[in-house]
């Protein structure tokens, strides 16, 4: 059951993390009408003071069940808490470095989620987990940075100064293609060469990404921008990428302990 500790831990930690901002980002996202419609503190359907109760109960949650996993997860674990307060407190606002903000979030939103998971499992050697940290790190700082470039024009007005903010589009776009280009050669080497998933799972992976694009192919509107219409291709790769990662991970977990269970349930009855 470690699976659902290490899960529920991470889930926690990652909610945090957008909770947190959430309050700390109210005044600022309230500047920009999208921002603020899904910023419950901005849109003033709850107070500061409540988002920020509910934020570090959470976070309380999650520490808990770290503690729970191992000391070496733990400490990640921890990590990543303290990571996600200081992206977004004020008086940090990592996010608000240039460099230091998608470095950040690249740990934050996607690396100490892999390590905590890894090592609360099998504590391997540095050349077994570093290609798959870096895969997934590197995505997620390609993430930050396009959401940086989609909310530029408001992010601005609010006075941060980011990395796009600082680098300017042109410069950011290129960092974020080298990102993409290192997590490319980090899931070759994950895949061919670490072998830390099945062959098969590359092509669920593109099936299904074919599957989930068709309908953001159907409805492109060619005259939108560059951000726009990445943004379109993106979330059907991160669906399907999840839901072939997930299939290849948990079901041998499902094999081992929830089916004998359910078996034992059914003689039982």
């Amino acid at each position: 059951w470690k699976l659902i500790g290490v899960l529920l831990a991470n889930w926690l930690a990652v909610a945090f993390a957008f909770m947190i901002n959430d309050v700390e980002d109210a005044e600022d996202d309230a500047l920009t009408p999208h921002k603020c419609r899904r910023n419950p503190i901005a849109a003033r359907d709850l107070s500061p003071f409540t988002g920020r109760l509910m934020s570090f109960g959470v976070a309380a949650g999650s520490a808990l069940v770290y503690s729970t996993l191992g000391k070496t997860t733990f400490l990640l674990g921890m990590i990543t808490l303290l990571i996600s307060f200081l992206y977004s407190w004020k008086p940090v606002r990592l996010k608000n470095i240039a460099f230091v903000d998608f470095f950040t979030h690249g740990f934050m939103l996607s690396g100490l989620q892999f390590l905590t998971g890894y090592f609360a499992f099998d504590p391997a050697p540095f050349v077994h987990w570093i290609f798959p940290f870096l895969f997934i790190f590197c995505i997620s700082c390609y993430g930050e940075m396009f959401n940086e470039m989609r909310d530029l024009d408001g992010d601005l007005k609010a006075g941060l100064k980011h990395t796009a903010a600082v680098l300017g589009t042109k410069v950011t776009a290129r960092l974020m293609g080298a990102m993409i280009v290192l997590a490319v050669i980090s899931g070759i080497m994950t895949a061919f060469v670490i072998r830390l998933f099945a062959f098969w799972v590359l092509w669920l992976v593109f099936v299904l990404s074919l599957i989930f694009i068709l309908p953001a192919v159907i409805r492109i509107r060619w005259n939108q921008n560059g951000i726009a219409m990445q943004e379109s291709f993106q979330k059907p790769l991160e669906y399907a990428a999840a839901i072939a990662l997930g299939r290849h991970f948990s079901w041998p977990w499902a094999t081992q302990h929830v089916l004998p269970w359910l078996a034992a349930f059914r003689l039982l009855i």
